[in-house]
């Protein structure tokens, strides 16, 4: 499951707004809602979506940022699961973005990988995305492919 606008839902504290405040050709302007940028705006949305999951993370449910995968082991225990799931988002204010959203799958792309009952495996398109990558010439495209070939490091 996929937040829609995940930060832009996040009101941010009367007091904080000014120190969001840029300007521009229109004027002046400073954030009502959390915006992308802020240095700690990654770590406070996780932790609120830690808050939200309560006691589901990692009973039936995983969580990084706006991505929310839920698990089950059968089919009814799935349904029950998404249902508490699905209470917890609703009784905290937040909306999903339903065009984003998978529900019932045996297998899921999640955070550049393959989840699936048999476990974790390496995205095929990442796998081709190595693979095809020219062979770097400059020290700055050398960090580039170490970057995303590090990504499939855990699964040689």
């Amino acid at each position: 499951m996929d937040l829609r606008s995940g930060f832009w839902q996040i009101e941010l504290d009367p007091t904080s707004r000014d120190k969001t405040a840029f300007i521009s050709h229109a004027g002046l302007f400073r954030f009502r809602v959390m915006p992308f940028g802020l240095t700690n705006a990654p770590a406070t949305f996780q932790r609120l979506m830690d808050l939200v999951l309560g006691g589901l993370k990692w009973s039936c449910a995983l969580v990084y940022l706006d991505d929310i995968i839920v698990y089950s082991t059968s089919f009814d225990d799935h349904l029950y699961h998404l249902e508490l799931v699905l209470q917890q988002i609703q009784q905290s204010g937040l909306t999903l973005k339903i065009d984003k959203c998978h529900f019932c799958k045996t297998q899921l792309k999640y955070l550049g990988h393959i989840v699936s009952k048999e476990g974790i495996s390496p995205d095929p398109d990442k796998l081709n995305a190595v693979r095809e990558y020219p062979v770097p010439a400059k020290l700055k495209a050398v960090r580039t492919f170490l970057g995303l070939s590090s990504l499939l490091s855990s699964f040689h």
